[in-house]
């Protein structure tokens, strides 16, 4: 199945990155269509921005993984009228980081642990721009340890699709 998919984003680019985008952007709103969780928005604790990213960039390759992390937080926020322009700028950023980064490790054969590594430094990166821009009402290490832990289950969740996607592939033999 994993090969079909490649396949057919070799054939019909243009409409797998439209399907790619869709899908990053469908998702997280099922997600946030449920309640919160004693005040916590379920995006916040599963991350769902980053699965479709991670899924297209380990099935297909950059491209649409970096489109759909691009465009998916900025059409996500018009859909659902979130304000919060700074957040949207912090998770554009971070999930651009994040599979860009990912991307990076992956082609150079780190394994699917690479998921840990990107999601730290995009938070990092993420606490870098409150710190430098003071986007949120919220000291930099605050956002980078409550996001990290909020989102917890997500990171989780993400290693496992990691695991799935990438960990799972068989090494060529003799080597």
């Amino acid at each position: 199945m994993i090969h079909s998919i490649s396949e057919y984003y070799k054939s019909s680019p243009t409409i797998f990155v439209f399907m790619t985008v869709m899908a990053a952007v469908l998702f997280p709103l099922l997600v946030h269509a449920a309640p919160p969780i004693q005040g916590t928005p379920l995006g916040a604790i599963l991350l769902p921005l980053f699965y479709v990213p991670l899924i297209a960039l380990v099935l297909t390759d950059k491209v649409p993984a970096v489109l759909a992390a691009l465009v998916s937080p900025a059409l996500n926020f018009l859909i659902t009228g979130n304000e919060q322009w700074s957040l949207l700028l912090i998770l554009t950023v971070e999930l651009t980081v994040f599979t860009l980064l990912l991307q990076f490790l992956l082609a150079r054969g780190k394994s699917y642990w690479a998921v840990i590594t990107a999601i730290v430094l995009a938070k990092s990166v993420g606490a870098g721009l409150v710190l430098i821009f003071g986007l949120l009402p919220v000291a930099p290490f605050a956002y980078f340890s409550q996001s990290l832990s909020t989102g917890l289950p997500g990171i989780l969740i993400l290693l496992l699709l990691g695991y799935l996607l990438v960990g799972r592939k068989k090494k060529p033999s003799g080597t």
